[in-house]
């Protein structure tokens, strides 16, 4: 399949790489299928492209790359989504990327509305986090490791 994207133009895609979020994301919620591309041009950031709307994607990114010690919990959402138990090895965990400002130092992660993404069932849900040490708007720059490689938004568990 080939999908219209404003960033990339006519990208090829894998409709079995197509995630579903049953509730949308904020603001989106009748937008439910969603693709992440992996351009190397942008890495360590990807695409969240909406499959429903070509005009809408959103960049993330894996928060670990400049917040090692980011810590959220996933429970909920794994019990609210019906993964079970054994899901933790089929998630990836990713923020969206902010870019209100042309100084690419000026870039801000959403750290309170993480996406969750089970790569085996293809869903993915947005997380609402209320931890008082986050922001919505946390610069990325003033935490990211020096050299990134491509990022697979491994999910670190806490202990």
């Amino acid at each position: 399949m080939e999908l219209k994207t404003r960033q990339f133009g006519v990208v090829p895609i894998d409709e079995t790489k197509i995630i579903t979020m049953p509730k949308g994301l904020p603001g989106f919620p009748e937008l439910k299928k969603f693709i992440i591309l992996d351009h190397e041009d942008i890495r360590p950031f990807h695409s969240l492209q909406s499959v429903d709307d070509s005009k809408l994607a959103f960049i993330i990114m894996d928060p670990f790359l400049f917040k090692a010690d980011y810590t959220v919990d996933i429970e909920p959402y794994i019990k609210e989504m019906e993964w079970g138990k054994d899901a933790s090895d089929s998630l990836f965990l990713y923020v969206i990327i902010n870019a209100t400002n042309p100084d690419p130092r000026h870039l801000t992660a959403n750290l309170l509305g993480p996406l969750l993404i089970n790569i085996k069932k293809n869903q993915g849900v947005q997380m609402m986090v209320s931890d008082k040490n986050y922001s919505s708007k946390y610069l990325i720059f003033g935490g990211m490791k020096k050299e990134v490689k491509a990022s697979t938004g491994g999910l670190k568990k806490s202990e």
